[in-house]
């Protein structure tokens, strides 16, 4: 199927879930963090608020709550800039203090910005991953340009739902891919992009 087709069936199948239905899946990827259990007090976490039918990240914000995480969201300074991130102090992410972008995305109205290689673990939004960890992206190629003098850190994790991984996606040389990915259904680790 070509790439914009599938980017457009995927985004209508996550849009049609019910709040119901998302929250349920939400809850089996939570059980599925659990087998991320080497991370200690205070690792930095960003992560991304659900605002386009995406798998809800509120689990994330419980889990990282639950480990003494530290959680960052993304900031949009500019179309053609890198990402930046702020942290946030309140677990329950709807209370905290939040603008909206013209890009229709939320995210915080200040604080003090970190680049994302000072981050540990990045949870990244999707719209589609393949079985070798390649991601296709919201279509804004914010974190492909974030992450493309990211080496060692952060550890890049899809957070999607099970039916967003197919069994391969096209590429292009400028497209970040997964380290890896939390699903409903299952932790998938890629070994090509992690060092040994």
């Amino acid at each position: 199927m070509p790439q914009k087709h599938l980017r457009k069936q995927l985004r209508k199948q996550r849009l049609n879930l019910t709040k119901r239905e998302r929250n349920y899946h939400a809850l089996q990827a939570y059980r599925q963090l659990s087998k991320l259990n080497k991370y200690k007090h205070g690792t930095k976490v960003g992560l991304f608020l659900d605002a386009f039918g995406e798998l809800p990240t509120q689990p994330i914000a419980d889990w990282a709550k639950r480990h003494g995480f530290e959680l960052y969201l993304p900031v949009v300074i500019h179309a053609d800039k890198v990402l930046k991130f702020i942290k946030i102090s309140q677990y329950t992410l709807k209370n905290n203090r939040l603008i909206t972008h013209k890009l229709g995305m939320q995210q915080p109205a200040y604080g003090n910005m970190i680049s994302a290689k000072q981050l540990d673990l990045l949870f990244m939004p999707l719209v589609a991953l393949d079985k070798k960890g390649n991601r296709m992206g919201m279509g804004g190629g914010f974190y492909d340009k974030t992450l493309a003098k990211c080496k060692n850190k952060p550890v890049k994790i899809g957070w999607a739902y099970n039916f967003q991984l197919v069994e391969r996606l096209d590429v292009n040389t400028w497209d970040i891919g997964l380290d890896m990915a939390i699903l409903p259904s299952q932790k998938l680790r890629f070994r090509r992009y992690l060092n040994p």
